[in-house]
């Protein structure tokens, strides 16, 4: 088709660029200063007379730069739901998109076609449930994605590593990948269900107006903005239960001694948190260690052949633990 000229400030970037990043690159621009665009834009006319880019949307970022007034456009005439085809032909056409990117094709292509968020995740869930498992009989949801990668050469199988994604709400999804975050974090956050209750409440009290948000960004924005401070509250939370993990390893019996004691002890506060302590077992067992304590760190001594009172520090803990039950304490 043949290319026209019209003003950049008539041309009006698409929420349904398949692509997430369209920072231009710096060649680009230098090229676009010293040449021009080259490559026509695709565009599509609107209603008000400006025009929504279906493709090179880097392009027209680039002229902006460069402080173009005009560039090239090729004009297609097509209505709401053609416009993501479009682009998605186009795009492929220059470079294969990445299996996010096209993750995120396939659902805007489903929502285009008037399917619901939920549904058009339920529908991509089921597709790649299904290839995952596949035993010579696909669903139904499979064709459909198929059909829609066709135009970007994507294979299905490579987004099914990134279903976890699909538990971050779709807005503050496409906001991180916007902001370019290696996909092995977004995954880490997909994979926590303490983040991801972590992400929603950030985005209902900024979504409420009870926290701030950050000039010039939305919720989703902001949400994607604090996303480092997201991943060190997981760290934190992993490390924290890491340092639990050592702990009881740390507190494993080790003698016979040490094994007779911890049985013992599970026992006691098994009774008493089942109402079954009553108070004569207390009174037998804090006399039983009164006569009994010294002699167990004798015995375990003997039996480990070592002295150290670091070594032997997790039995004495262990008694104490038992005498405050005796004396109807915690543990």
């Amino acid at each position: 088709m043949e290319a026209k000229l019209v003003p950049v400030s008539a041309l009006v970037p698409s929420a349904r660029n398949p692509r997430m990043n369209t920072k231009p690159d710096p060649a680009l621009v230098a090229s676009v200063r010293a040449l021009g665009i080259i490559e026509p834009i695709v565009v599509r006319p609107l209603p008000d007379g400006t025009y929504e880019i279906l493709a090179g949307e880097r392009r027209y970022r680039a002229a902006l730069e460069a402080g173009l007034s005009e560039v090239p456009v090729v004009v297609r005439e097509t209505d709401e739901k053609g416009a993501l085809e479009v682009a998605l032909a186009e795009n492929a056409a220059r470079k294969d998109l990445g299996a996010l990117e096209a993750m995120e094709a396939v659902l805007r292509t489903l929502e285009e076609a008037n399917f619901s968020q939920e549904e058009a995740v339920m529908i991509l869930k089921r597709a790649l449930h299904s290839l995952r498992r596949t035993r010579g009989e696909e669903a139904p949801e499979v064709d459909v994605v198929r059909r829609i990668l066709g135009p970007t050469g994507v294979s299905p199988y490579s987004l099914i590593r990134y279903e976890p994604l699909l538990n971050i709400p779709r807005e503050v999804r496409r906001a991180l990948m916007r902001r370019e975050i290696p996909p092995g974090k977004l995954l880490r956050v997909a994979r926590s269900p303490e983040a991801l209750r972590l992400m929603e409440e950030k985005l209902e009290e900024w979504r409420s107006g009870r926290a701030p948000t950050i000039p010039g960004l939305s919720p989703e924005e902001t949400l994607a903005a604090s996303f480092d401070s997201i991943l060190r509250t997981l760290d934190r939370g992993e490390e924290a239960k890491a340092e639990e993990r050592r702990k009881r390893l740390r507190e494993r019996p080790r003698t016979n001694v040490e094994k007779l004691v911890w049985s013992l002890s599970d026992l006691v506060e098994a009774l008493d948190e089942w109402g079954l302590l009553n108070e004569r077992m207390r009174e037998l067992l804090e006399a039983f260690l009164d006569e009994a304590e010294e002699t167990l760190y004798q015995a375990n001594q003997r039996e480990a052949g070592i002295d150290a009172e670091s070594f032997h520090a997790p039995l004495r803990e262990r008694l104490e633990r038992l005498r405050a039950r005796a004396r109807g304490g915690g543990a």
